[in-house]
């Protein structure tokens, strides 16, 4: 993720400010490891790969039928989830609750500390529209301070996932020759 205030991005002191991914979301012994080391970071839950570990966790815990058991649960990708959502899979449509919850919680305490004018969120999990969509607003609305209702918009960005990396690279690139 990253932080931009009056079109400037913030990289703190050493460059990595605005890991949001990698703030704990969900604590205690139950928290999964994430790829950075740590317990319970926001990507380990709300990100792509965090949806197919949720339908894998789902779908060992709960008996209900789904159209997610026709695939190995190794293979399983957000893809997968979205499409059984689409079909009104209710293990799948619970599985973007759960992850729109926890991004809902993770936002509104972000909101709390730096009051941004938007949240653009990007990369395959944003792509699911409403299923996701729906539920972070949900517990975004369920856990912010009334201070801040109605005053963040939340966006999906509209930039292609090949132009991100190159339109970053190349913003970091000019803000150094710029310096």
């Amino acid at each position: 993720s990253g932080i931009v205030i009056d079109g400037n991005v913030v990289y703190g002191h050493d460059g990595f400010a605005g890991e949001l991914g990698h703030t704990t979301a969900v604590r205690g012994e139950n928290a999964r490891p994430c790829n950075c080391g740590k317990m319970g970071c926001l990507e380990a839950y709300a990100s792509a790969t965090g949806v197919a570990r949720t339908a894998r966790e789902f779908l060992v815990a709960r008996p209900e039928p789904s159209l997610l058991r026709e695939i190995p649960a190794e293979e399983i990708v957000s893809k997968d989830v979205y499409d059984a959502a689409v079909k009104g899979d209710k293990l799948a449509l619970d599985i973007f609750e759960f992850t729109g919850r926890i991004l809902g919680e993770a936002l509104s305490d972000f909101i709390a500390f730096s009051s941004p004018e938007a949240i653009v969120l990007f990369g395959g999990l944003a792509k699911s529209g409403d299923y996701i969509m729906k539920p972070i607003k949900k517990a975004l609305d369920e856990n912010i301070l009334k201070i801040y209702e109605g005053k963040t918009k939340l966006l999906v960005s509209e930039l292609k996932d090949a132009d991100a990396a190159v339109l970053g690279a190349s913003a970091l690139g000019w803000e150094v020759k710029e310096a």
